[in-house]
């Protein structure tokens, strides 16, 4: 890993990142994904954006990420939006789509305040993770195996830095990341297949479980969790 990856480094600007996590135990939810479930909540707070990211405005890292991990529905709300979710989930005993309606039995809500802090941290990407548009996949199918694992340690310091800014979070430190396993493999998303990652990695920042780095992660892609 190199000397900059070392544990016990840490930032004098610490700061941190507010998270609300909601975990809903919904009647037979097997057929609800992130994306019906974001269509749900979004439709049902159509007046805020966050919660539907249509709107005019250039991309900006989403502040509430609906996810689907080990067949559970997640809910992230980051920073100003980890309060604001919380206060309008109150309203959430059931949710609707196109195969029905589906109770919504309770809902486990947790938080917190996660310093973020310079140090080694090891993290899964639990769900595919997006980490290409088309012109730098033409330049990743082109390398070999060596070359590969680099350039996907760059988009992962990327990913990484663009998500610290999208929560005003701005480090003094050089980010790094090492990626130990890839596998890759193809996915649906927004009605066409992208060619999406399943990888463990390094990074030497403490991010919170269940966050996403990379393309679509409003829509449940690139959730991580850390393993070490």
């Amino acid at each position: 890993m190199g000397e900059k990856m070392r544990p016990d480094r840490v930032s004098q600007k610490e700061t941190v990142i507010k998270v609300c996590r909601v975990k809903l135990n919904v009647s037979d939810d097997k057929y609800i994904s992130a994306v019906k479930l974001r269509g749900f909540l979004g439709s049902l707070f159509v007046e805020d954006v966050e919660f539907h990211h249509h709107s005019e405005r250039s991309y900006h890292y989403p502040l509430v990420q609906y996810k689907r991990v080990d067949k559970e529905l997640l809910i992230l709300g980051l920073q100003d939006y980890a309060r604001v979710l919380m206060n309008k989930m109150s309203v959430v005993d059931s949710i609707s789509t196109r195969r029905g309606l589906f109770r919504v039995d309770s809902q486990e809500l947790n938080l917190s305040t996660w310093l973020v802090r310079n140090t080694s941290c090891c993290y899964d990407f639990v769900t595919p993770w997006l980490a290409f548009n088309e012109a730098n996949y033409s330049a990743f199918r082109d390398c070999d195996k060596t070359q590969k694992k680099a350039f996907l340690e760059k988009i992962l310091v990327g990913n990484t830095l663009s998500c610290l800014k999208g929560l005003g979070i701005f480090v003094d430190y050089r980010i790094e990341s090492y990626v130990v396993s890839f596998r890759s493999f193809c996915v649906r998303a927004h009605g066409n297949l992208f060619k999406a990652f399943t990888a463990r990695f390094f990074l030497n920042v403490d991010l919170p479980d269940f966050i996403g780095l990379g393309k679509s992660v409003s829509k449940g892609f690139g959730t991580i969790r850390r393993v070490l």
